[in-house]
């Protein structure tokens, strides 16, 4: 090999190398700007009944398929003067599931996505409608459960699903759940 071809070689690897470096401190930002909390307080409902939530996001940060579902539990709270009846909870993909956890410990869902296979999401999910009661100064704790393996391999990377709660009145509170899928 001559001096040209050679030098032209380690400037195409110094090349390659300076590029998988560039993507992953890119890939790193992403992520790491994915996991700031963005924890806020949210409302629905009218003056007499409020359904409000401290905290409205959570972020798994990096999950692996291979070890299976992960969950998280918001709170919500009936800060209003009267009942609020939980009519709808639904979810923005069949991979997330939505449970309604009552003080008694019993569990109402699972709640998923609408019209996915007339079952609302997950094999098993409800309709969508709770008729879920929330007394004045009550609260119940919303559990979100994520699939990380629902959509197979292409499934693997940066997500993020919503979980919506409606009111008799059609006001919605939406969670938002982000996470890093690796294989």
């Amino acid at each position: 090999m001559n001096k040209q071809t050679v030098v032209s070689l380690i400037v195409i690897i110094l090349g390659v190398i300076g590029l998988v470096w560039w993507s992953k401190s890119v890939d790193n930002k992403t992520l790491s700007s994915a996991t700031e909390t963005k924890s806020y307080p949210a409302r629905i409902g009218n003056e007499a009944g409020i359904l409000t939530a401290k905290e409205t996001f959570y972020d798994f940060g990096q999950i692996a398929m291979k070890d299976g579902n992960v969950s998280k539990v918001f709170r919500v709270t009936n800060s209003g003067t009267a009942d609020v009846n939980l009519t709808d909870v639904s979810t923005s993909c069949m991979c997330t599931a939505a449970y309604i956890l009552r003080d008694d410990g019993s569990k109402l869902g699972p709640f998923g996505m609408p019209g996915h296979g007339g079952t609302g999401g997950m094999p098993g999910h409800g309709n969508g409608k709770a008729g879920e009661i929330i007394l004045a100064g009550e609260s119940r704790d919303i559990e979100v459960v994520y699939d990380p393996n629902a959509h197979g391999p292409t499934g693997v990377g940066i997500i993020d699903r919503f979980i919506y709660l409606e009111d008799e009145n059609g006001n919605k509170l939406q969670f938002e759940i982000k996470a890093n899928v690796t294989p």
